[in-house]
Formats: C-alpha cells, structure tokens, sequence
C-alpha cells in the first residue's frame, strides 16, 4: 500500500471515532438534558421554568421567575384550596379563597404569555372550579373526605337498613300525592331540616373518625338530596325557584 493511501486510511479511521464520539458525546448531553427537563418539569416541588425549588407549594407563582407554576395538590381539594381538611369548613372562608385563587388564573391575565403558561392557567382554573363545586355542596363535600381516608362510597351503594328504605319510599309517595304549593314548600322545608341533622351527624363521625357510620350517615344524605332535587323540580315547575 502506498503512503499516500497509508496516510488517507488513519485519516478516514480517526474522522470516523471522533465523529462517533463526538455524537456520542452529544447524544448523552441531549438525553440528559431531556431527562432533567421531563423531571423538572413535571416535579411539582420545583419551578418547572427556572428549576427553583418551591419554598411555598400553595403559592400560584415562582418567587423567582414569577411564571404560574402547576398545583402542587390536584387529589385533595381541601389542600387546595388552603381549607382544614373536615366536614364543617366554614363556606363563606371557601367562596373567599376560590375568589382569591381565581383571580390569579383568569384567561386576561395570560392572553401575552406563552401557550405553556396558558395551558397551565386553564388547567389550574379547571381544577380549582372543581373543587370548589364539590367542596361547597355538603354530600359532595362528605364523599370527597370519604374518598381521602380511603372509604370511598359506591356509586350504587345502599343501606341494609329497611326500616330507612321504607321510610324513603313512602316520603317519595306523599310527595306523589301532594299538588298544592304550600303544602310542597311545607315538605320541602321538612326534608331541609332532615338533611342538616343528617349533616350534624356526619360530622360528628368524623371528628370521632368513625368512617363505618359517616359512610351510613352520608348515604342517607344521598337519599334526602334526591329527594329534595325531586322537590325543587316540582317547585320549579310551580314556578317557585327555591
């Protein structure tokens, strides 16, 4: 072989290990990067913009970067909403710190910032509507704390109570029965006040953190609740809205 050709040999072998090294190198650069991206930005313990770890997990933005950061709690909406996680919160303190929370997250307020930001605005707003619908209404409320100390309720789950069963069943039936719209207010305010001893007892089962009975109690809250929609359809039908 000639030297020439000697010389062009080492020279191609050399280009090709230090090219296959040099994208070697690269490859591992990029997937590590990739790698600290994906868990930077899904890790809600850091901002997912600058990398800053998040001193106060319920605050909305960096105090950093002061990009929107993703909720820290999204099963939990007590936590969420900043709430004591029990069955008595105080609805007027709820409807204070949605407000508050909302105001952060309106769409106005990210029409110039980066689809990134907007979509976590969305989101954040979404899921925090939710909450608050379900924290607000006390049956809804009840199965969320349910579903959190892992007791969560069946949708087609029943009492084996009879006596209960039967006495749901004739109420349905004198509500069949009643047409005059006085009597239907009379009624209506009748299964009012039984729904909020029901509620009464709930929470006294859950501050006892006698979830067998809470869950007893909170079925039948099922039951009143859908007899009170029943009511106000008939109401509303009367022209009475509630």
């Amino acid at each position: 072989m000639s030297l020439v050709k000697q010389i062009l040999k080492i020279v191609t072998t050399n280009h090709k290990y230090n090219t296959y090294h040099t994208l070697n190198k690269s490859h591992t650069k990029l997937t590590r990067l990739s790698q600290n991206y994906i868990s930077q930005r899904f890790n809600p313990n850091v901002c997912w913009k600058c990398g800053l770890e998040r001193k106060n997990l319920l605050s909305v933005f960096c105090s950093e970067c002061y990009v929107i950061q993703n909720p820290q709690e999204t099963e939990n909406y007590f936590r969420l909403l900043n709430l004591d996680e029990k069955f008595d919160i105080d609805t007027k303190e709820l409807r204070n710190k949605y407000r508050a929370l909302q105001s952060h997250l309106h769409p106005d307020k990210f029409t110039n910032k980066s689809k990134e930001e907007q979509s976590i605005s969305a989101n954040y707003s979404s899921l925090v509507n939710k909450a608050y619908s379900n924290l607000q209404v006390p049956l809804k409320r009840a199965e969320h704390l349910l579903q959190l100390k892992g007791d969560k309720l069946g949708e087609e789950q029943t009492l084996d109570d009879p006596e209960f069963l039967m006495e749901m069943m004739e109420l349905n039936e004198e509500l069949d029965n009643i047409s005059d719209i006085e009597e239907l207010k009379k009624f209506n305010i009748k299964n009012k006040n039984q729904l909020e001893i029901i509620a009464k007892s709930i929470d006294e089962c859950f501050r006892k953190n006698d979830l067998k009975q809470a869950k007893a109690f909170v079925i039948k809250m099922k039951y009143y609740s859908s007899l009170g929609n029943r009511i106000n359809g008939l109401l509303r039908e009367k022209g009475v809205v509630d």
